[in-house]
């Protein structure tokens, strides 16, 4: 046991000091682009035109980055994708004036991000148009996330013309693209009566006319995918946030002198109220990942990035775990 105890140790330090030793990225410019590949609602055909329905460009006025063929590189077969789906019919009808209800993704977001920087950059964004419906209603979607970054400074090749030109000839450099599921709940808002405490519960396990539940029973969406990625994410009562790991490559082999520097990309998604712990997990699952979103108003999920290179305390702890649990696992969500 000591033995598998040094050997795993040895690794987490190599890992978090591979960048003393190579050439560093200090500054970037970035492009984050974000779209719906697919999305699913209900049809009961009681009023028209109300179906799921998808507009926008991931990409905008710029080149897409999506891999939305999912077969590993950006080619012409490749295309951006659309950013906002719209669902329903008001409750109060189609000539009252309310929206419909509606997911937008922010997409796309271009800006500059400093290595090891303690503040976080902007990223696409959600926005859930949440209101009172009747008719069709989203179920699910399927969201593609990526982001290029084209190093603008660096350190630690002195002077070196060949190191920096192997550098920038090769950029932008195509982190890795993340994909997650949305399951996608329209609540009925008047709750199920509770004989023992004589109020209505609300599917995200809290009652009705208090906090997300004040206009009604919030509606919720649970993010599926986030349990695959080589890092646990970590969740907190409005946040939840996920690291990848990043290496610079070209050709499919890291860039001599770049290459052996790992950064971790951290994505904070954060300003809506993640699911409790009474929260009953869809398709039997014992824990999953979500936010609630409250009824009769505009609800805000804010994107932000990091880059490091080594990652946030509370992530090392996890990937440290990791490697002294080889084969252990673990509860799926977080709470901090």
């Amino acid at each position: 046991m000591k033995t598998k105890l040094k050997v795993c140790a040895t690794i987490l330090a190599a890992t978090l000091s591979a960048s003393a030793t190579a050439g560093i990225v200090t500054e970037w410019t970035y492009d984050n682009q974000a779209g719906f590949k697919n999305w699913n609602g209900t049809t009961n055909n009681v009023y028209a035109s109300d179906d799921v329905a998808a507009t926008g460009d991931s990409a905008g006025i710029y080149d897409n980055i999506l891999d939305t063929d999912i077969d590993g590189d950006v080619d012409g077969d490749d295309s951006s994708l659309p950013t906002n789906l719209t669902w329903g019919t008001p409750a109060a009808g189609s000539g009252s004036g309310d929206p419909q209800s509606s997911l937008d993704i922010n997409s796309p977001i271009n800006d500059t991000i400093s290595t090891n920087d303690w503040n976080w950059a902007d990223g696409t964004g959600i926005t859930h148009e949440n209101w009172v419906i009747v008719g069709d209603a989203l179920t699910d979607a399927f969201v593609l996330d990526g982001l290029t970054l084209t190093p603008t400074d660096w350190e630690g090749k002195g002077n070196d013309a060949a190191a920096d030109a192997l550098l920038t000839d090769n950029a932008p450099y195509f982190a890795p693209q993340l994909q997650f599921g949305i399951n996608f709940f329209e609540t009925p808002n008047g709750g199920t009566y509770n004989a023992g405490t004589g109020g209505f519960d609300c599917p995200n396990g809290e009652v009705r006319d208090q906090g997300d539940n004040i206009n009604g029973c919030g509606d919720i969406f649970e993010i599926t995918g986030l349990e695959n990625l080589p890092l646990q994410p970590i969740v907190g009562n409005d946040f939840i946030e996920f690291t990848v790991p990043f290496v610079l490559m070209a050709n499919g082999l890291p860039i001599d002198g770049w290459g052996d520097t790992t950064y971790y990309i951290t994505t904070r998604l954060s300003g809506l109220t993640t699911l409790s712990n009474d929260y009953q997990c869809s398709n039997n699952q014992p824990t999953c990942f979500g936010f609630v979103t409250v009824e009769e108003q505009q609800n805000n999920l804010l994107a932000q990035l990091k880059v490091r290179t080594v990652p946030e305390p509370a992530t090392i702890a996890i990937f440290g775990l990791g490697l002294l649990a080889t084969g252990l696992v673990g509860r799926r969500r977080r709470n901090i």
